[in-house]
């Protein structure tokens, strides 16, 4: 019979006759072979050789509703799987939750389509092992009189089954009272009771009246009143929990006695660790003085910063075996980076193309902890080579003084930039998800237009910058992935003693929002915007003035296109591109929704974006330029250097100039309306 026929017939069998259907001679394979080259006269015998096993894998990849067929063959031999999986009589765990708890799962729809199912097998002693998960899990968190059974139904196909767990909870146990006891003299007693931290503790402990008695807290409970007495300078208390519980009558009784034992203060420090500066500088970068009361957020704060000094790779505070006393010794373990080291470092993206960097660093000159410096940082749009002195303590551990040399060459769409001059900053630490400077900084400038059939008042400025920079650092989250809010201002304040060329005040603004929706899906928004106030009658220099548009701003236009802009003429008059020329005032937003794909596809994810923007050239003009819009998404890959990412945008409402029409007529293509952008790094 013929490869359809076959195909018809096999369908309209049992599954007892599915087994012996269409001979070894029409296997899945040759089936499409023959049927391809019957229906086809180019496929002669001697082509046959083409349609090998490979070829047709690929096949079934690419057209799943075909693979399903050819899997349809084998479906009575195929092992027992878990098609889906359910919960019933949960109230106070979502299903999503309790699936962490059972080693059981069932196949999602991706492994589904493609039959990739041996991930998740059926196996009713496992079934049995998971309803005991289920009960510990409950009756951990209150629920001693909870019930779990489970149901095993067959789909279509036996061997896909669908797996229910019912939960009876019951009545949890409840904590009737609760009550936090210190057993120390009265002025203890009294300083611990008036604490902030201490009355904070008492209102958020797991323990209080009213709650749902679990027992996996107690652990939570002796941490919190542990650490709250720590960060009060006892560094020996005790946390013992009594509880009564009544499961008749479904209540508990809580007591939790705090025994602080006596204050403690530093008095010496061990060190080990090979060390190339003097003990005094290691003990003077962790901000702990002799006779200072112990606190455990002082320990972890100490720690930090001297982990974050340029010389040290490892630090840990500890307290080595002691009396338990009034008086305390820490222990300070260290190492140290190589004194000296080169780093390179290379990179690609769609504006830049290639960017590379090389750099030197003498991290302790003349024992003193200071480092010195020396870089080249290389890309088709900018070149700068740069040395640095680093001061890492100036008045504390928080703050430190950078000083720089620098010379920098950039080539903008607008401008051609060379310039030499240095730059010193004072960086202070607030707290480590706040920080703040102060720079100076002086430079020597020639800009050069990079358009000369732009008719531009001068081509060449030669100019000089002298200013003051504050800016601020704020982020609500602390971990990898970002969350809650990021702030960054700053004021830039030039001529003020004028000695500079131009004098002008430039105020910006980011404000970022990091919101997450799901485990896996996090809603990521952006407002940008600056303004210049310059009161001379001459224009500002390029290097001065708000550009936007590119990978990390407004995408859908390349590197600073979005926003005014003036014709080119070539040679002979004739139109060539528009040029743009910045302004003194800019605003932009983005918004983007990040899905992670990681439980689908390692590693990968995807976004889709609105962005928007736009450039004045003063605060009076805002009325002239509409707000324009990109849309679009892009993928994501995870590689051990950031996310990689490749967004492809469109614009909503281009104008004239970024459709390349001069004077009505379409000098342009499609093109113009869509941006491709490729980066290393989030767009924000």
């Amino acid at each position: 019979m013929g490869a359809l026929q076959c195909l018809i017939k096999f369908k309209k069998q049992s599954s007892t006759q599915k087994k012996t259907a269409c001979s070894n001679k029409y296997s899945i394979i040759r089936i499409f072979e023959n049927h391809l080259i019957q229906t086809v006269p180019l496929f002669r015998k001697s082509q046959k050789k083409i349609f090998n096993k490979k070829v047709f894998a690929l096949f079934f990849l690419l057209f799943p509703g075909f693979a399903a067929g050819a899997y349809a063959f084998d479906d009575t031999e195929r092992d027992e799987v878990v098609w889906k999986l359910s919960f019933e009589g949960n109230e106070t765990y979502r299903g999503m939750v309790l699936e962490q708890v059972i080693a059981t799962t069932s196949a999602p729809f991706i492994r589904r389509l493609f039959r990739s199912l041996s991930n998740h097998p059926f196996s009713e002693t496992e079934l049995r092992r998971d309803q005991i998960r289920l009960e510990r899990y409950y009756q951990r968190r209150g629920f001693h009189n909870v019930e779990v059974s489970f149901e095993v139904n067959d789909r279509d196909k036996e061997w896909r089954k669908d797996v229910i767990f019912r939960i009876r909870e019951g009545n949890p146990i409840r904590i009737a009272s609760s009550e936090v006891v210190i057993e120390a003299d009265e002025t203890t007693k009294s300083e611990i009771r008036e604490a902030r931290d201490f009355i904070r503790a008492v209102e958020r402990h797991e323990f209080r009246e009213g709650r749902r008695y679990e027992l996996i807290r107690e652990a939570d409970v002796e941490g919190r009143f542990l650490q709250t007495l720590e960060n009060l300078g006892y560094a020996w208390p005790e946390v013992d929990v009594r509880t009564e519980i009544n499961q008749e009558a479904n209540r508990a009784d809580v007591q939790i006695v705090l025994t602080p034992n006596s204050k403690t203060y530093f008095i010496d420090f061990e060190i080990e660790g090979d060390l190339s500066v003097s003990e005094r500088t290691l003990i003077r970068q962790t901000d702990i003085r002799r006779g200072d009361v112990y606190s455990r957020n002082q320990i972890q704060t100490a720690q930090r910063s001297i982990f974050n000094h340029h010389l040290f790779r490892f630090a840990t505070i500890t307290l080595p075996e002691q009396e338990k006393d009034s008086t305390l010794t820490a222990l300070i373990r260290v190492r140290e980076h190589k004194p000296r080291t080169i780093q390179a470092a290379i990179g690609i993206g769609r504006e830049e193309i290639v960017r590379g960097q090389l750099s030197w660093q003498h991290r302790n000159i003349n024992g003193s902890g200071h480092r010195l410096g020396a870089s080249l940082r290389a890309s088709f749009i900018e070149q700068r080579v740069g040395t640095d002195y680093l001061v890492p303590y100036v008045f504390n551990a928080r703050s430190s003084n950078v000083n720089s040399l620098f010379g920098v060459h950039r080539l903008e769409p607008a401008y051609e930039l060379f310039q030499a001059g240095f730059n010193s900053s004072l960086i202070y630490q607030i707290r480590r998800n706040r920080t703040a400077s102060m720079s100076y900084e002086y430079s020597i400038n020639e800009e050069l237009s990079r358009d000369q059939g732009t008719d531009l008042p001068e081509t060449v400025i030669n100019y000089t910058v002298s200013s003051l920079n504050f800016t601020g650092y704020y982020s609500e989250g602390l971990a990898r992935d970002q969350r809650g809010w990021v702030i960054q201002p700053s004021v830039e304040l030039s001529g003020t003693f004028g000695e500079a060329s131009y004098t002008f005040q430039k105020f910006n603004l980011d404000v970022r929002r990091f919101t997450p929706l799901t485990s896996s899906t996090t809603l990521a928004k952006r407002v940008n915007g600056g303004i210049i106030f310059h009161e001379e009658t001459e224009n500002l220099p390029g290097n001065i003035r708000f550009f936007t548009g590119g990978t990390n701003t407004v995408r859908g236009w390349t590197r600073q296109s979005l926003g005014p802009s003036l014709p080119s003429f070539d040679d002979d008059g004739n139109f060539s591109h528009y040029f743009p020329v910045g302004g003194k005032s800019t605003f932009s937003f983005n918004v983007e929704l990040r899905q992670n794909l990681t439980r689908i596809i390692p590693n990968f994810g995807m976004a889709a974006f609105l962005d928007g923007g736009q450039v004045w050239e003063d605060i009076d003009s805002y009325d002239e330029r509409p707000i324009q819009f990109g849309l679009g998404g892009g993928i994501r890959y995870q590689s051990p250097i950031g996310p990689v990412r490749i967004d492809v945008a469109y614009k909503l409402n281009p104008t004239d100039e970024d459709l390349n029409i001069y004077q009505g007529e379409d000098y342009g293509s499609a093109w113009n309306r869509i941006g491709i952008h490729f980066s290393i790094g989030q767009a924000f």
